[in-house]
């Protein structure tokens, strides 16, 4: 069963800026994790949230509830910063 994927404003922002060919591939990951298959997954330490790697592109996701909340992607050097 596919959960339901929702991308956050700023999520929405930063993937319209990059390139198709990246745009894909984050979909088509973030898509695979909402049904359940395998993806470099790793919990973030002190918060509920993970990351999806996606070559040099990571994508942080709250999948507390029955949704898949894309809250922010982006490349590895700058994502983790607040």
């Amino acid at each position: 069963m596919m959960k339901p994927v929702i991308y956050s404003k700023s999520a929405q922002k930063s993937l319209s800026r990059m390139q198709p060919k990246r745009q894909f591939a984050i979909k088509a990951k973030v898509s695979a994790f909402a049904r359940g298959e395998s993806v470099d997954l790793k919990r973030l330490a002190g918060t509920a949230l993970v990351r999806i790697r996606v070559g040099n592109d990571r994508v942080i996701i709250d999948e507390q509830t029955n949704l898949v909340v894309v809250i922010d992607l982006g490349p590895r050097g700058g994502i983790y910063k607040e």
